[in-house]
């Protein structure tokens, strides 16, 4: 209320000895500038956590997606299932399952009291490893010789690296695969026809222009019955060569059967004569040639891939990944709020080149021999103690003057 309200309602003896609350008209807010002098080096101390959180950051805008009307009232599954069509198998007719003997009620029992005291054991030899539904996840079919393309595992072939046998799509590393690998494969000809055992990487061409995949080891022409050192080593044996950053690598042992020796054209006198389509190997000889067996595991990058590219006289690739830029407001000569001068032109430069500046900032202040550490981290520690304010010595205890957090922050 207003003073002259005030008077006229309140008596003289029951005024309140300090003034009344008097209303004043209105006004707008008006938002505080700092102007140009946000900018100056020497505005703020350094930059703490609670300053850092009023830092602008690039505004991140979501992507505008066509939804095509014909298809909004499918539901995912329908979206993603693939039309139906009947699979060709290129190989040879399943072999028939050895029939089981039926379990007894007691003997079922006895398992699931073994399975619920954690007592059971699984013998490996018992499991049956022909299933192809883990190649079909893989792809390993298609990537090799097309969609809709499969073969069943007919004839036993087993792959040891070290006592680290190959079964499907089980993960080894790299250096375990360095030397050539203990094969055997089962005789299923009576001493009659040939074998032809090929290694390949799905995942190993790094050759632009040029499809297929990277043959790392063949032998040809391995009598049935025999050692793989009884053929004909087409080309060389070369570990996997997964590069770094390109993640998971998938390596198949495909085995072929055929009845007469076949002279293969290969040559691998080089990483990048070695790049060969297996699907256009195939349809050139798959009038003798029938595939009957395979096997895959998958490698990732370690040291060993690098010593051996070296050892072939190549440099190692790197690879990662290119993620989207992000979206920035306009820079401005004078932004609507304040914020550190360094870390706002810093927004607009190149990542690589501000990391390689704090890089070089980090290797140039390490130093391994006559390393000295301060004796005293405060020398006016009396005098900051009763001066500054708690949080603030605190601060300067912890860290060692203007932009030491940019240089020395591990997230960064």
């Amino acid at each position: 209320m207003s003073a002259a309200q005030y008077a006229r309602l309140v008596p003289k003896k029951y005024r309140s000895r300090t003034l009344p609350k008097i209303d004043r008209p209105w006004r707008p807010r008006v938002i505080a500038w700092a102007g140009p002098a946000a900018f100056y080096p020497n505005r703020f101390y350094e930059i703490d956590k609670w300053y850092k959180a009023r830092i602008d950051k690039p505004e991140k805008l979501p992507e505008m997606h066509i939804i095509d009307p014909a298809n909004h009232t499918k539901s995912l599954e329908e979206l993603l299932k693939k039309p139906e069509s009947e699979s060709i198998n290129i190989g040879f007719a399943k072999r028939e399952a050895a029939i089981k003997s039926e379990k007894s009620e007691g003997d079922r029992v006895e398992l699931e009291r073994k399975s619920r005291h954690m007592e059971l054991k699984i013998d490996i030899d018992s499991v049956d490893l022909e299933n192809l539904s883990v190649y079909r996840h893989f792809q390993v079919f298609d990537h090799l010789f097309g969609e809709n393309v499969f073969f069943e595992n007919v004839q036993r072939l087993e792959v040891d690296y070290q006592d680290n046998l190959i079964y499907s799509g089980n993960i080894l590393t790299a250096e375990s695969t360095v030397n050539r690998p203990e094969v055997s494969i089962e005789s299923v000809g009576n001493g009659k026809g040939f074998n032809t055992l090929l290694m390949v990487n799905l995942d190993g061409n790094a050759f632009e222009g040029k499809n297929g995949e990277l043959i790392h080891w063949m032998v040809s022409n391995i009598p049935d019955g025999e050692n793989v050192a009884k053929g004909k080593e087409n080309v060389e044996y070369l570990q996997p060569l997964p590069f770094y950053g390109s993640g998971y690598h998938r390596v198949a042992f495909v085995l072929f059967r055929h009845s007469q020796p076949i002279d293969f054209s290969i040559n691998g006198s080089t990483l990048e004569n070695r790049i060969h389509s297996i699907s256009e190997f195939y349809k050139s000889h798959e009038n003798v040639l029938t595939p009957s067996a395979i096997r895959f595991f998958q490698t990732s990058y370690d040291n060993s891939v690098k010593t051996a590219l070296h050892s072939l006289g190549l440099k190692s690739p790197l690879y990662e990944y290119e993620y989207r830029p992000a979206l920035k407001p306009d820079q401005r000569e004078f932004p609507e709020k304040p914020q550190p001068f360094d870390l706002y032109l810093d927004m607009y430069r190149d990542p690589k080149e501000v990391e390689k500046e704090i890089l070089e900032r980090r290797l140039s202040e390490i130093k391994l021999d006559n390393v000295e550490e301060p004796e005293w981290i405060d020398p006016d520690y009396v005098e900051n103690k009763k001066k500054l304010p708690a949080w603030l010595h605190s601060k300067q205890l912890e860290r060692k003057g203007v932009g030491y957090a940019k240089y020395h922050n591990d997230v960064l």
